[in-house]
């Protein structure tokens, strides 16, 4: 089964996907959330990769409590359930602290923080993929 995962900001939105097995998580790319239609882009990737779950980042305080990008990041959760007509299952995921070990990682590889947003979703699909 492949799943896409989605560091979902308003202005970045990183992309995460598995391989067709279901196995490994990688990172796929940075969309520009002011520039890039990234309904069309996700509908697009979802077609062509044969996405059949899609997890986003949904980030809490630190001790537990929703914050103003926790409702930003439900909205548009349903808004992809809406443009996709339900055809994909769409799940929320805890983002808490991806952003502090996409910077790490990146850092560790040699590279710079423009792939901060699909490293993030990479480390939550990874997290999930060790769930199921």
């Amino acid at each position: 089964m492949v799943v896409l995962c989605i560091d979902y900001g308003e202005r970045h939105v990183g992309l995460a996907i598995t391989d067709m097995e279901g196995k490994i998580a990688v990172r796929h790319s940075v969309l520009d959330g002011k520039t890039d239609e990234v309904m069309k882009v996700v509908e697009e990737i979802v077609k062509q990769e044969r996405v059949e779950k899609i997890l986003v980042g949904v980030p809490v305080s630190l001790d537990g409590k929703e914050t103003a990008q926790t409702h930003v990041s439900l909205n548009f959760m349903d808004d992809l359930r809406g443009w996709l007509n339900d055809d994909v299952e769409v799940k929320g995921v805890d983002e808490t602290l991806t952003s502090v070990a996409a910077e790490q990682n990146l850092k560790a590889e040699g590279k710079g923080l423009e792939e901060e947003h699909a490293e993030a979703a990479r480390i939550m699909l990874e997290d999930y993929l060790r769930q199921v």
